[in-house]
């Protein structure tokens, strides 16, 4: 089967910021279709020059999603496959509006049709806009639209007027290769840490709050974040005891990171399906997760999925802390759990929606 992708990045591209777990799905996706035998092609900006030949690149202006799709349409045109799967809604645009058939187009998350989803500033409003401008394009000429967790599927139906027959789910994983666990070094306090945005429904001001008074409480913990946001000035000129915030930290060295915790930490208000947990499981470190969303999905029965309020997180957080057995027990769970939610179990549910569609 000639299955042509169409993304906006991959992980090893360079580029920061947004889609960061859409490369990464995208990117495996097509990796492991091509194990499977399948003949893959996946189109991603020109901000690299891949080494796997199965990699192409188109031209598009460096300024963010906005101008890619528009991009996109004219060096699309004269592609031809047996299936066409967009890694986000914006990519299925240019191939919408070409008429490419069979059409998947994965859209994540329902979140931004909430009508108390809540975005401070102008950058954010005016992405929200231009989501729901690609989903109207994409809408009526998909023939298939991937939600990441049941909980995504579920919200994408009671949120917006689509047909029900033609959504389907298709999870994420873990690469074991990437993130697995490391001999851990000693540590003279037990480190709490999280990776990955700072800001909005991420919610990672739970975790300082519940962090600033807890350590103020005992001197055997400490907080260790990584991520850019608009919050990580302000988190910073908090001036917390024992807490660091890195910033941005390269791909190569995300299992570093993770294995140098003790406990991770993941107080998310919204997901479609919500990579960091998984990753931090992969390397065998105990996961606090909120239960919103598709959390308790991905995280199941090996971790702790908590109410995200300050007194349900100080609980939980503090219990971890305090007990090395669960911590063990937890890790074990959560190492054999990752194992089983593979991207080659992505590419095999991707083969069945092409399937049903074609």
């Amino acid at each position: 089967m000639k299955i042509l992708l169409v993304g906006y990045t991959v992980p090893n591209s360079g580029v920061r910021g947004m889609g960061l777990g859409i490369g990464r799905y995208i990117y495996y996706l097509g990796r492991e279709l091509g194990k499977m035998g399948q003949d893959v092609e996946l189109i991603v900006r020109d901000d690299f020059k891949p080494k796997e030949s199965w990699i192409k690149t188109a031209y598009a202006p460096k300024m963010g999603w906005y101008p890619y799709p528009f991009f996109l349409k004219g060096q699309l045109k004269n592609k031809e496959a047996d299936i066409y799967n967009s890694d986000y809604v914006v990519t299925g645009v240019p191939l919408a509006a070409l008429g490419k058939k069979p059409l998947v187009v994965t859209l994540h998350d329902a979140l931004p049709f909430h009508k108390d989803y809540k975005v401070n500033d102008i950058k954010s409003r005016m992405f929200v806009k231009f989501f729901k401008y690609c989903f109207g394009k994409v809408r009526d000429r998909a023939d298939a639209i991937v939600m990441r967790s049941e909980n995504a599927r579920e919200d994408l139906l009671n949120q917006v007027d689509v047909d029900e027959d033609k959504v389907f789910v298709v999870s994420g994983g873990v690469d074991p290769e990437f993130f697995y666990p490391m001999k851990k070094k000693s540590h003279e306090k037990i480190r709490i840490g999280y990776k990955g945005g700072l800001d909005g429904r991420k919610n990672v001001r739970l975790l300082v709050e519940v962090f600033r008074h807890m350590v103020y409480e005992r001197d055997d913990i400490e907080l260790h974040v990584a991520g850019t946001g608009t919050n990580l000035d302000v988190f910073r000129n908090m001036k917390i005891p024992n807490a660091k915030f890195y910033g941005y930290i390269p791909t190569e060295q995300e299992n570093n990171f993770l294995n140098s915790l003790d406990i991770y930490v993941y107080p998310t208000l919204g997901e479609g399906f919500g990579l960091g947990p998984l990753e931090a499981m992969a390397c065998a470190v105990p996961v606090l997760a909120s239960n919103a969303t598709s959390m308790p999905e991905v995280v199941g029965e090996s971790g702790i999925v908590s109410e995200p309020t300050f007194s349900a997180f100080y609980r939980n957080l503090k219990r971890l802390v305090e007990d090395a057995k669960l911590r063990k027990k937890l890790s074990v769970a959560g190492l054999k759990r990752s194992r089983a939610m593979t991207w080659k179990r992505t590419a095999e549910d991707s083969l069945e929606v092409y399937e049903a569609i074609m």
